[in-house]
């Protein structure tokens, strides 16, 4: 019954990734027919920045929404409570912040290329999409696939329909792409606070108890979280130091291709997880066996199919992408790759999540993102955009290295108890 619960939920968040994004990758011929090389990195720098801002604008305490669901030493709604009051009063304060500082700064913050307001819409989305995913993480504890479907297919639905509108009909360039994802954001967020208020009896209150623990679990998870972001792409920001604007766009492109591994494993892993904490809860000596003889599967599983999408990158380009954005293809290689050992990674971080060495794990993820940095400054000058790919592979090897050591530690810990 529970390999058959684990299989359906599998199946509709696999339906639910696919969709969420197939439609990005669509868009890409839209992008790159209206778009500049220029524009497109714009785009782009706007992404890796919201990415990087989500650990720091709520002290990344959604995290631990999903883990702290199974701890039965918590009431679940005064937690759920703590984490929504917390991340809005802290990403209050940094937006407000950041708002003083641009207003009242001729500063410019990035190239003359960038302007400083990408700063201040990164920091609003990044804020509202942690508020989507306190109700998300809700739904992936309790297996509401469908719920969580809905809500990930309407933002991304609504975000792209009028992005294609404001792009290909209004001719706004790169502010048609990032003013409809803030807005559509935003408007979702609200929503989502008022369901949590009636459906979860969410309320505006800190539980001191609960806030500890919170942040005994989460605030590791931020050097994590931005450490993971940077080592996914910092190699931007390099790229446009060294190079420029239009060659981020070009690699960007590029990225989003190889990224198709990046949906493969978030698909399985959003449906993986909670089964394995279930598990690891349990106790049950022979199921935590069995999860241990899948990974070696899943390890061989995403080497095939890294290659197997490889071979159909000439395809890809040639239906999907405008020849403006060709790049070398090893490349997307070398970017699929990366997220081939990305995914090796992250089926094994679920056990370092579950008996929560979240303080070991941001030592790993700071590691591998200053290896990554440092092998970016060193390769990108030399071979260019083609050495932010090969930095990046690197980078994510490291980690999958030392969680696998970590992991069989923790095997032992099992066997004793």
């Amino acid at each position: 019954m529970i390999k058959s619960k684990l299989f359906q939920n599998l199946g509709m968040y696999t339906l639910v990734n696919f969709i969420n994004s197939a439609i990005p990758f669509l868009l890409l011929p839209i992008l790159t027919s209206n778009l500049s090389q220029a524009e497109y990195g714009i785009v782009d720098i706007f992404n890796n920045l919201s990415f990087i801002f989500i650990p720091i604008i709520g002290l990344n305490i959604v995290s631990c929404v999903l883990r702290f669901y199974y701890d039965d030493s918590v009431d679940f709604n005064k937690f759920l409570s703590t984490v929504t009051t917390t991340l809005l009063i802290s990403g209050s304060l940094i937006i407000i912040a950041v708002a003083t500082f641009i207003e009242f700064t001729d500063l410019q913050i990035f190239n003359e290329e960038i302007p400083n307001s990408i700063l201040l819409l990164a920091l609003v989305y990044a804020f509202s999409s942690q508020i989507i995913e306190i109700i998300l993480s809700v739904f992936r504890a309790t297996e509401k696939p469908l719920n969580y479907g809905a809500v990930r297919i309407l933002k991304t639905g609504l975000d792209l329909s009028l992005s294609i509108y404001c792009v290909v009909s209004l001719k706004l360039g790169w502010e048609g792409r990032i003013y409809p994802a803030v807005g559509i954001a935003l408007i979702i967020a609200l929503f989502i606070l008022i369901y949590l208020f009636y459906s979860y009896n969410v309320r505006l209150l800190i539980n001191k108890k609960y806030l500890r623990k919170a942040f005994k679990y989460s605030t590791p998870l931020i050097f994590h979280s931005l450490a993971g972001y940077i080592i996914s792409f910092s190699d931007r920001f390099i790229i446009l130091e060294f190079m420029s604007a239009e060659d981020v766009g070009l690699y960007a492109v590029a990225y989003q291709v190889g990224m198709i591994m990046s949906f493969v494993n978030n698909s399985f892993n959003q449906a993986w997880t909670p089964y394995v904490f279930s598990i690891l809860k349990g106790g049950d000596l022979s199921k935590i066996k069995q999860l241990s003889k899948f990974n070696y599967f899943y390890f061989l599983l995403m080497i095939i199919m890294a290659l197997g999408i490889f071979l159909l990158v000439p395809l890809i380009y040639e239906w999907f992408i405008d020849n403006k954005f060709e790049v070398d293809y090893q490349i997307v290689f070398w970017v699929l790759l990366g997220y081939a050992f990305n995914g090796m990674y992250k089926i094994l971080v679920n056990y370092l999540f579950y008996y929560k060495k979240t303080k070991k794990l941001s030592y790993i993820t700071i590691f591998s993102a200053v290896l990554n940095i440092g092998l970016c400054f060193y390769l990108v000058p030399k071979i260019g955009i083609l050495g932010a790919a090969i930095s990046t592979t690197i980078a994510f090897l490291s980690m999958f290295i030392f969680v696998a050591i970590d992991y069989y530690k923790l095997k032992n810990i099992e066997k004793n108890n």
